[in-house]
């Protein structure tokens, strides 16, 4: 009822703007040499998807490397970006003080439009329309405003990417807002820097726990939303097969949504306390492999090169399975995975990666 209340609302209110908007499309051809200033919109608070749009951050900052980029997103973006050099601005937006205080909205258009933008990106779903999301980028005045093409869109953006017709993963659903603009912008993977002092942190910890720099690290993540939760009994028969077959230290990953999972967590391996993102970003980058059903911890891992296995049950694996050759991803076709099949494909890629880390340790001495 509410989400039906939430439609008809917002479909009223967009009938108002097509009133009020004054929007025209770009008809002169696109003058890139002149971008000094960029704006890329992903309003979430999950953390995955704003792992997603590193790529297109990493693009730009190859195509454009003197001009100033700004993101404008949650809060969540402050972690999950920290110490990053894919932006140089993070542009805050804080709805529930806007409630409490429409003023405070107000100073928010009036500074971003102060910014005087000649490029921006909304970064929302191809295949939904964000009111939000369009909202903010006709209220930037940027003179180029991009977006994939959806109904009603043309409220909004002077310049819509038209939709494609086959899935593709959604890290180029975001580059190609780009590649519209400029044809042969290359695959970027998802990339997130993590800082020395956290690294180091890191490290300290988990000495703290006799796992040392030349143990093989292999990290369970106990968490996921809903149905795409591989079940727990699964993981902790899992890392209990692993540590029977395998050399390996196994640490078990969890946030405040698993606090009743993991209270009468009894197992081998270490349960971890639960990290800011910062943190938890250095802890995957040190595991050699990382086992984790569909979430954005998932991700998380991706970005800082952790090789991957991912567990699918409930959700498009094309479009969001960790990017790139040496990660892993099972699907199911019935909504359920066999711990033994997830088992036997992550004893493999231990093995893999146990004969590379043996030879850079012989390098390194």
């Amino acid at each position: 009822m509410r989400k039906e209340l939430e439609k008809k609302g917002k479909s009223f209110l967009i009938q108002v703007l097509r009133l009020l908007l004054r929007n025209k499309p770009v008809q002169d051809k696109v003058d890139l040499s002149a971008v000094k200033k960029i704006l890329v919109i992903r309003q979430d608070n999950r953390i995955g998807n704003l792992v997603l749009t590193a790529p297109l951050l990493l693009a730009l900052r190859k195509s454009f490397p003197r001009a100033k980029l700004s993101f404008l997103s949650s809060s969540v973006s402050a972690e999950v970006f920290s110490g990053s050099k894919l932006i140089d601005e993070l542009l805050v937006l804080e709805k529930k003080r806007y409630i409490r205080n429409p003023f405070a909205f107000i100073s928010q258009i009036f500074s971003l439009r102060r910014k005087g933008f000649d490029l921006a990106f909304d970064c929302s779903d191809e295949n939904h329309l964000s009111f939000g999301h369009g909202m903010w980028i006709y209220l930037s005045r940027a003179k180029y405003r991009v977006g994939h093409k959806r109904e009603k869109s043309d409220l909004f953006l002077n310049i819509e990417v038209p939709p494609v017709n086959h899935t593709r993963h959604a890290t180029d659903m975001h580059l190609d807002l780009l590649r519209f603009l400029m044809p042969g912008v290359s695959e970027e993977l998802p990339f997130l820097d993590v800082k020395r002092e956290e690294e180091e942190y890191i490290r300290n910890y988990l000495e703290k726990m006799s796992i040392g720099d030349e143990d093989v690290l292999v990290g369970i993540n106990l968490g996921g939303t809903g149905e795409k939760r591989w079940d727990l009994e699964n993981f902790i028969e899992l890392g209990k097969g692993l540590k029977e077959k395998e050399k390996v230290k196994v640490v078990y990953i969890w946030g405040p949504q698993e606090k009743d999972l993991v209270k009468d967590f009894k197992v081998s391996g270490v349960l971890t306390e639960i990290f800011p993102l910062p943190k938890l970003s250095a802890l995957l980058k040190r595991c050699d492999l990382f086992i984790t059903s569909d979430s954005g911890i998932m991700h998380l891992s991706n970005a800082v090169g952790t090789t991957t296995l991912a567990i699918f049950i409930h959700s498009d694996s094309q479009k969001y399975g960790p990017k790139g050759e040496k990660h892993r991803v099972i699907t199911s076709q019935d909504g359920k995975v066999k711990s033994g099949e997830v088992l036997e494909e992550a004893l493999k890629m231990i093995r893999e990666l146990s004969s590379v880390k043996q030879l850079q340790m012989t390098d390194d001495k």
